[in-house]
């Protein structure tokens, strides 16, 4: 397409007028004076014509100026349908492309967007976990499906303080809510035990303080949890118990046999001695789910954290890194002692070189954070969400027991057991206490 210039047409306009002009007043100073009524007039007339030419060409300059000036304030609006006729002139052609292109790039990530929001939404709303969010005057802002039915709300709920409606939510509910705090809730609806996981946390968004509030219902999920877990059981203790009585069954056997042929009652001594370790081992292996049933309250008292950090130095016999600022915590010593020599020893038996397992004692703000590396073979996601079920056990000689039994006293210290797959290999295995002033 041919190009055009608005200048172009301004000056060729301007030439001719000019040339008519002077045309005009040669013709008419031969008759008048060169001041006569007649020039001032011709004059006059000119500079209007002038005037209405200058507005004229430069239209479409003026146009296209107020059409990029009216589509950019309608960004600030977030209206992004308004394109400019292009009219090709050389002096704002690549300004109106330039436009053009902005506002239909910004339409179509608005709409990208928008129907990433909606699919967003359509999943919130489906889901069966109840989603509140809350700004820093704990009025609600967004919430879906679940958490009106919660709530005992059959309309809108944004733009409701939140607390206003905590009186819908049970005694065990509140408390937890009022607390923020994270983790799983027993409840009673309608003589039911309910078990709710709740999770409160806080985050910034759009640079305001804000809070989500997540209530998934886990008493389904747990009742088949549990009856898997009682099949483990049994199954686990009837595969050990079997293991041990038949071969004490047939070693008893055995010992009547030499009972009857006094020739070989040398041999007495070595069968008893085996029927012994066998009750031996079945032992041990009741005792360790005994003590898992009968796990003590923590005794919380004052620790010193140099001291207790030393002494699990010396007990584990590798690499500790202690990183802190307050000098005492509050916590069990003996069951958190516990824990960490668990958990390192499960390190140790990870395939992990021994240089490569370490113990990190460390202190962020008033967070306590103790943490066991290593560069074992690490979990599989599925062993992941199992690791910490009683009974589960990724060794061929495991009772599943330990890393239960760790996270068992880690949640009576308001902790939580986390287990995350390192780069490069291996596993870090940590978990937190808050410290109180």
């Amino acid at each position: 397409m041919a190009k055009k210039s608005v200048f172009s047409r301004l000056y060729v306009s301007v030439c001719a007028l000019i040339l008519l002009y002077g045309l005009l007043l040669a013709s008419l100073s031969t008759s008048y004076s060169f001041f006569s009524i007649e020039i001032v007039a011709l004059t006059s007339v000119t500079l209007l014509l002038l005037g209405l030419i200058f507005s004229w060409q430069l239209a479409p300059l003026k146009k296209a100026l107020s059409a990029i000036n009216n589509g950019v304030s309608a960004f600030n609006d977030n209206d992004f349908s308004l394109t400019i006729h292009n009219q090709h002139f050389i002096e704002i052609e690549q300004l109106v492309d330039i436009y053009n292109e902005l506002a239909t790039t910004l339409r179509d990530e608005r709409m990208e967007i928008f129907q990433r929001e909606l699919l967003l939404d359509t999943v919130i709303q489906s889901t069966p976990v109840a989603l509140i969010l809350t700004n820093k005057n704990d009025s609600i802002v967004y919430s879906n499906i679940a958490a009106k039915q919660l709530l005992k709300q059959n309309k809108k709920i944004e733009g409701i303080n939140f607390s206003q409606l905590q009186n819908n939510l049970s005694s065990a509910l509140q408390q937890a809510t009022l607390a923020k705090k994270t983790g799983l809730i027993t409840d009673t609806e309608n003589d039911k035990q309910v078990i709710y996981n709740i999770d409160c946390r806080q985050f910034m968004l759009n640079g305001r303080e804000h809070f989500l509030y997540l209530y998934k219902n886990m008493t389904n999920e747990i009742s088949r949890k549990e009856s898997d877990m009682w099949k483990q059981v049994i199954r686990l203790i009837s595969h050990e118990l079997n293991n041990s009585l038949a071969p004490i069954s047939s070693l008893t056997r055995s010992a009547q046999k030499i009972l009857k042929q006094p020739e070989h009652i040398h041999l007495l001594d070595e069968v008893l001695e085996t029927i012994g370790n066998r009750a031996h081992h079945l032992h041990d292996f009741i005792s360790q789910y005994a003590k898992f049933a009968r796990l003590p309250k923590p005794q919380v008292k004052s620790v010193d954290l140099s001291r207790f950090f030393n002494q699990i130095k010396t007990l584990a016999d590798i690499d500790c890194t202690l990183d802190i600022v307050r000098e005492t915590a509050n916590f069990d010593p003996g069951q958190l002692e516990q824990v960490v020599i668990n958990l390192i020893k499960n390190a140790k038996e990870s395939g992990s070189e021994l240089s490569e397992v370490s113990f990190t004692l460390k202190q962020q703000a008033n967070i306590l954070s103790f943490t066991v590396n290593d560069r074992g073979t690490g979990l599989t996601e599925v062993q992941q969400r199992q690791a910490l079920l009683p009974f589960f056990t990724t060794k061929q000689t495991g009772t599943g027991i330990g890393l239960a039994l760790c996270n068992e006293i880690v949640s009576n210290h308001d902790g939580q057991l986390r287990l995350i797959n390192r780069e490069n290999g291996g596993l870090s295995v940590n978990f937190s206490l808050k410290l109180t002033a």
